[in-house]
């Protein structure tokens, strides 16, 4: 088991690092641009599409960067606080509050402000190309795999958090049924862990992401991969607990491990989330 669990690792650091040598990048503009092009598909197409027969405002382009950043109504490039459309969206006045979509959030607004200030640039990649060179086959696949990364991460995180409680469930009642479902969520949780993690790298193959949200996705990457290594090591450590002849307080430690592993999901999973809805997406 111990050569499993060193193999295991020294696997996914290896799938990690040449996922990061080899990954495309796009260039800063090119980023923004993109990342505030599917924003405004997710937020301003209900009124402002091209296939909208009566555009609120006459405004019926809104994913056409080019032709939005050239109107002098909507952006100033460089100043936000002249710019109608950063206005619009920092008081809530758009989206429609009327409407079915929700207001931005404060990255999602912060995020708008950048593009402007970046001069509203409007050259975005189309998901085959990183700036003038397009993908390889492989790294199209690479790309594609890496979209089964949202519904996989589910997975690990359900089994290596049920994992604490069945194992305070075993240790007050002795029953051998509750070590098992440990060992079941543990080793399971451990395998789904390490190929979350490998899609998770694939994922973000060809990213789009800039400014904050760019940061984000750095630490949800680095987080995810050691939650990966975690869960792989402590797969190991609940097996030698079980061999006889360990120390009695093995078993305590492994508990401890597992909670802080339980930590370690948990903030990955926020990160996640925050490139979705924001760092803030936690309303009291």
């Amino acid at each position: 088991m111990n050569h499993f669990v060193a193999g295991a690792v020294a696997a996914l650091l290896t799938i990690v690092a040449d996922a990061s040598l080899s990954a495309p990048t796009l260039n800063g503009s090119q980023a923004l641009a993109g990342q505030v092009q599917s924003l405004f598909a997710a937020k301003c197409t209900e009124c402002h599409g091209a296939d909208v027969e009566r555009p609120k405002g006459k405004f019926g382009y809104v994913l056409d960067l080019g032709r939005v950043a050239a109107n002098p109504k909507m952006i100033v490039p460089g100043n936000p606080a002249k710019s109608e459309l950063y206005q619009l969206v920092l008081h809530n006045e758009m989206p429609d509050p009327k409407g079915d979509v929700s207001p931005l959030t404060p990255v999602q607004k912060n995020l708008v402000k950048e593009w402007i200030e970046a001069g509203a640039p409007a050259d975005v990649s189309d998901g085959n190309a990183v700036g003038n060179h397009p993908l390889t086959l492989s790294q199209r696949i690479i790309r594609d795999i890496g979209q089964f990364h949202p519904p996989s991460s589910h997975f690990p995180i359900a089994l290596l958090i049920v994992a604490l409680p069945a194992e305070i469930l075993w240790k007050r009642t002795g029953k051998d049924s509750w070590r098992e479902i440990v060992r079941y969520c543990v080793l399971l949780g451990a395998a789904a862990a390490v190929i979350t993690a490998t899609l998770g790298w694939c994922d973000a193959f060809v990213s789009n992401f800039a400014g904050t949200s760019a940061e984000v996705l750095q630490w949800h990457r680095w987080f995810g991969t050691a939650t990966a290594i975690w869960a792989v090591l402590t797969a190991g450590l609940f097996e030698r607990c079980c061999q006889k002849g360990n120390p009695p307080g093995l078993r305590s430690g492994f508990r401890l491990v597992l909670l802080a592993g339980i930590i370690l999901v948990s903030a990955t999973g926020y990160l996640g989330a925050s490139l979705i809805y924001g760092l803030n997406h936690y309303i009291w």
